[in-house]
């Protein structure tokens, strides 16, 4: 931090926190690199080719080839590894890295409320999407057990908060009514 003195008062320089500690431009383009960009700071078209980008990650982690799985979403296999970072070759293959610190926006159920917050570990993107698996089971079913091996496990969102996913049966249950229910907006006042 500097300080920088004038006649009546002192400015403190706070360096961009986003920038401590990593590169910031490609040595290619000269463009700051995607893959390391918090969702919130992306432009709607760079949020639509991390979406696909993750969805071709998603599908090659399943077994799916990186051109096969890029045909069928429709984007280059080369913005899918330039913008994820997320593939390394191997034996002149390119491998899906086993995860990813790439961010994403996801809802969870938290304190009775559907809450959506910014995950940048494929880990926690992980975990969220088998709770909501094991929540949609449980409102099919009635069978809780699925949900109860969430009770204990906390996210940490990409500011740092921690999370602690929903596991209260009649919380889950309203949650959902709330969804399928929608209230009515009022979009006139008179």
């Amino acid at each position: 931090m500097d300080k920088v003195k004038c006649s009546e008062f002192t400015i403190l320089y706070i360096p961009n926190v986003y920038s401590i500690g990593m590169r910031e431009k490609s040595s290619m383009s000269g463009k700051e690199r995607v893959f390391k960009k918090p969702w919130s700071l992306l432009s709607p078209r760079e949020k639509m080719l991390r979406e696909k980008s993750l969805e071709v990650l998603a599908r090659v982690r399943k077994g799916e080839s990186l051109s096969s799985a890029c045909k069928k979403v429709g984007i280059s296999p080369n913005t899918v590894i330039k913008s994820t970072n997320a593939f390394k070759k191997v034996n002149g293959r390119w491998i899906a890295k086993r995860y990813d610190k790439i961010s994403r926006v996801m809802d969870i159920n938290e304190n009775g409320k559907k809450i959506s917050i910014e995950v940048n570990d494929s880990r926690y993107a992980s975990i969220i999407g088998k709770y909501h698996n094991a929540v949609r089971i449980f409102l099919e079913t009635g069978d809780i057990t699925a949900v109860e091996r969430f009770r204990n496990i906390k996210i940490k969102d990409a500011q740092g908060n921690i999370h602690k996913l929903e596991t209260d049966p009649e919380k889950l249950v309203d949650i959902a009514r709330s969804i399928e229910e929608p209230e009515f907006y009022e979009i006139y006042n008179w």
